[in-house]
């Protein structure tokens, strides 16, 4: 309320006392007065009121607009993460890839070395001895006869073309890791997977590739390795026990969110498996 307003309240309150309580002693030009301030006063609250009204809707107006751009930004950045994480599983599956490619390089130098060695070490052919001569008579020896057929050595077997067996090939990984060769193992795992991809020992050596990435603390390596055991081999006896490591692993890391999920898949679509209870039992916890 302005000063003004608040003055003419105050002058025609006693003439509005004066009214009400003996209207004889108020002239009329006294009634219209105190009937003007009224009116005027009436329309300054209406003014005010609009002002009030006005002022509050700019207000929801700036709020609203306001919440509209945090609302933006907010997708935003959800944008910016989902590109993020995009990018680093890209990232990490190129050096999974890498790797795999320079454990199959290895691999297989270090077997063309054993093939050289074994090579080396192999025993030289022996000719066979030429047939016995019978003596002439009087001590001279018989000469040859021309054109006898001489005996050739056996050709040398090429063992270059040779390929290790899958079995033989697990069991040579399995031992390098328990001796805590971890990156040789991994390189003979990854040659059984390469040369072998339908043996039955190809999903054991995509869970031991991430079980030695896990050994070097590799986290990220580890998870798309474990990762890989479910999507290439989702029937093997190993995918429960890879989607729980992997689940363990992302809750290690602190992500609580995703390492809920891995839980929940590996109860939803392993349900039978150890790991389900075990799976079971984390989740209590999370919750």
């Amino acid at each position: 309320m302005s000063h003004s307003l608040f003055h003419r309240v105050w002058r025609a309150l006693p003439l509005v006392v004066l009214v009400t309580t003996g209207g004889c002693f108020a002239t009329r030009g006294d009634v219209r007065i105190v009937q003007g301030d009224i009116a005027t006063l009436r329309t300054e609250l209406l003014k005010n009121q609009q002002d009030q009204k006005d002022a509050l809707a700019q207000t929801q107006r700036l709020i609203q607009v306001a919440s509209d751009s945090l609302a933006k930004v907010s997708a935003r950045t959800v944008g910016i993460q989902g590109d993020v994480r995009g990018e680093m599983r890209g990232v990490r599956e190129q050096l999974l890839q890498i790797q795999t490619l320079l454990g199959q390089s290895q691999a297989t130098i270090a077997r063309l070395r054993a093939e050289l060695e074994a090579q080396k070490l192999a025993p030289a052919p022996v000719a066979p001895a030429p047939d016995a001569v019978p003596p002439i008579r009087g001590g001279a020896t018989r000469p040859p006869a021309t054109g006898a057929a001489t005996a050739t050595p056996p050709a040398a077997v090429d063992t270059s073309s040779v390929l290790v067996g899958p079995n033989q090939l697990y069991t040579t990984g399995r031992d390098q890791l328990l001796r805590g060769a971890t990156a040789t193992a991994r390189m003979t795992f990854q040659e059984l997977i390469t040369n072998y991809p339908q043996s039955d020992y190809a999903s054991d050596a995509q869970f031991w590739i991430a079980e030695s990435l896990a050994k070097e603390n590799n986290a990220p390596a580890a998870d798309a390795a474990y990762a890989a055991v479910v999507s290439a081999y989702p029937t093997s006896t190993k995918a429960p026990t890879a989607l729980y490591k992997r689940a363990q692993l992302v809750l290690k890391q602190g992500n609580t969110a995703q390492a809920r999920q891995l839980f929940e898949q590996v109860v939803s679509r392993y349900p039978r498996s150890d790991e389900a209870e075990l799976a079971t039992e984390a989740l209590k916890t999370l919750r």
